[in-house]
């Protein structure tokens, strides 16, 4: 059975519609605040401004330090070192960049090649104190700084920063497992080189510097046992 059509009455046509209701109370909240509203449209505004503003920045600052490093590279491949250290030092001005980072890097290697490793550790220690998000480029400072302290008869503390460099996932785990092996043979420490070589074999049986690791372990085993004999 079809249900009666309702008629529209004249109160109904009369009756606000929704979306007319619904506007004006809109509009009236925005009278009633329209300083707040517009001090808020201008921020957001501004933020976006900001944001473009920004990232243009960013472009322009990446574009001219990549010309910058290009040279530097090209001066130090070229073992043109003190000329490498004053084109990398004006990358400092393009701190928000991606080559102001690496560039620190470059630092501390002109200047080891330098054998000026005083101001090789201040570059390194400064790009870690400034990059903490980028684990290889942490991993390449922390194995360049290793092997500044193993040089300079520091195997204490090369071997903590070697430690620390295989904590962080990178390319270069293996090369810091090792390089801690090394320095703690150089200090005497026979047990932790034993055990970094232990280590490096079950991690990397595949490796080919397994056979090596595992010939130097059978050393250590004999150290150790040489010292525990006396």
């Amino acid at each position: 059975m079809a249900r009666p059509v309702r008629r529209i009455t004249r109160k109904d046509i009369r009756r606000p519609d929704q979306f007319i209701t619904l506007t004006g109370k809109v509009l009236e909240l925005f009278a009633q605040h329209r300083t707040k509203f517009l001090a808020l449209l201008i921020l957001i505004v501004a933020l976006l401004f900001a944001a473009w503003g920004w990232d243009l920045y960013r472009n322009r600052q990446n574009r001219l330090a990549a010309h910058e490093f290009s040279r530097a590279l090209d001066l130090y491949h070229n073992s043109k070192y003190r000329e490498a250290l004053e084109a990398l030092a004006r990358l400092d001005i393009y701190r928000s960049s991606n080559y102001s980072a690496v560039g620190l890097l470059y630092q501390a290697h002109s200047y080891i090649a330098l054998k000026d490793n005083s101001n090789a550790e201040a570059k390194l220690q400064e790009l870690l104190r400034r990059e903490k998000k980028a684990p290889l480029l942490r991993q390449l400072a922390l194995l360049t700084l290793g092997y500044t302290q193993e040089r300079s008869g520091r195997f204490k503390e090369a071997v903590q920063s070697f430690s620390q460099a295989e904590t962080l996932q990178g390319s270069f785990k293996e090369e810091a497992l090792l390089a801690k092996a090394r320095s703690s043979t150089l200090m005497h420490n026979y047990n932790e080189a034993l055990n970094a070589y232990r280590q490096f074999v079950l991690n990397y049986p595949n490796s080919e510097r397994t056979k090596e690791a595992m010939l130097l372990a059978q050393e250590m085993e004999a150290k150790v046992g040489a010292a525990g004999a006396k």
